[in-house]
């Protein structure tokens, strides 16, 4: 079977640096080793670290079953704004050339990573004329995202005007052969907003969730002597096992007060211990003038895989610090499974499926509001070694039985048939 995976600014196996492979190449190797052959469609704009791969089209036959399309688009440099969206359109643009000028092109199915929307209107059109089934993996609530940036007074004008946003979105959806997300809480959004009969055989069958997993990360004796030799270059000893650490971009998408209150807040009782925070992004000079009188916090640069490994899996605990928005209230991100994954809970202030989480899996803590009472709970974490070690077991059985690599895209290609 020749399937065709669209996922727009994804690292690939072709870039240089330290970030992993995501969604949509893990998924490549496995139909790979299925013996499927794959097409990933990707765009030649970096989002991660918002460079240009490449300037124009590029091809790039990897093996005799994978090729790579990349599709140029303007570039930005905001996480939300209008050169964002002009992106976007850009890349729809330039995507529906590409498939105009390729008239051979035909796989058998589709794996279309949403959003964005432009571009996912465009192979939805594309799809239904060659007849082509396709999955759409769903990762964020876009649009619904976009009014929440505007005041409540003018979130019923920002919803008219984001009117064509909506309605191709319900498009989308609706002409989706069939449709995975990463929680049941996406699931439900979808379904609201594709306004279907959910009483239909054809929707019982056409949702299923697939979480943001990746395979475990592990250290060989090269990896482990390397990122030990990081970490003690920086005078950063980790193995005292006296941190919590942050490891994310730093945007907006943050709500970085849930380290720096908690952070203020330990520093007259147990100043010993460190908040490690690391990443890169707009916000950088933000937080080093927020951070800046709080000794017991540590700003690192950006950091790879094997030094993030190491430095979490010692870690006391994980900050999450995701923003009470509808799309983080109905996600579990990879950073919170990546804190599973290592044995180490995770602390969080979200409200939404963390929270809830937290509630059935005991791996976690949730910290409603900064106020003395709540933050006491980091005094627990590290005075309390049974409780600790208990959140620590619950973490990694929650892993295991909830974000298994395998089990997921096994289920995921499974949906393909």
């Amino acid at each position: 079977m020749h399937i065709c995976i669209f996922q727009t600014g994804e690292p690939l196996h072709i870039d240089k640096g330290n970030y992993r492979p995501m969604r949509c190449m893990l998924l490549a190797n496995k139909l790979i080793e299925k013996g499927h052959k794959v097409s990933l469609i990707s765009s030649t704009f970096f989002h991660q670290r918002k460079i240009f791969r490449f300037k124009s089209n590029r091809y790039i036959n990897v093996n005799k079953n994978l090729n790579i399309y990349l599709i140029p688009s303007i570039g930005y440099k905001n996480h939300i704004g209008i050169r964002r969206i002009l992106d976007h359109i850009s890349l729809a643009f330039n995507l529906h050339i590409f498939l105009k000028n390729n008239k051979d092109f035909h796989p058998d199915r589709i794996f279309l990573g949403y959003p964005p929307i432009e571009t996912s209107l465009v192979i939805i059109i594309w799809g239904m004329k060659k007849k082509i089934p396709i999955i759409l993996d769903v990762k964020d609530n876009w649009p619904e995202n976009f009014i929440e940036v505007f005041p409540k007074r003018l979130k019923s004008v920002a919803k008219l005007f984001l009117f064509p946003y909506f309605f191709s979105a319900k498009y989308i959806f609706k002409e989706s052969y069939k449709i995975t997300s990463i929680t049941d809480s996406f699931i439900r959004w979808i379904k609201i907003i594709s306004e279907e009969n959910l009483d239909s055989y054809k929707v019982k069958n056409k949702y299923f969730v697939s979480p943001l997993v990746r395979k475990p990360i592990k250290l060989n004796n090269e990896d482990y002597e390397y990122s030990k030799k990081f970490w003690l270059n920086l005078n950063i000893n980790i193995f005292e096992q006296k941190h919590f650490s942050f490891i994310g971009s730093f945007t907006k998408s943050f709500d970085f007060n849930l380290i720096y209150f908690s952070a203020k807040y330990l520093l007259s009782r147990k100043p010993e211990y460190k908040f490690i925070v690391c990443g890169s992004g707009d916000q950088r000079d933000n937080l080093e003038k927020l951070f800046f009188n709080l000794e017991n916090i540590i700003l690192v640069g950006e950091i790879d895989q094997y030094q993030s490994k190491l430095l979490i899996s010692n870690s006391i605990a994980t900050l999450a610090p995701y923003k009470n928005n509808s799309n983080f209230n109905n996600s579990i991100p990879n950073k919170i499974i990546e804190s599973l994954e290592n044995k180490v809970p995770f602390i969080t202030n979200n409200y939404g499926e963390m929270k809830t989480m937290i509630n059935n899996q005991m791996n976690g803590i949730y910290v409603p509001n900064y106020t003395n009472k709540s933050l006491s709970i980091l005094i627990k974490l590290i005075d309390d070694k049974k409780f600790l070690n208990e959140l620590k077991e619950n973490a990694y059985k929650s892993y295991e039985n909830l974000y298994d690599f395998d089990k997921v895209f096994e289920n995921i290609i499974k949906n393909f048939d």
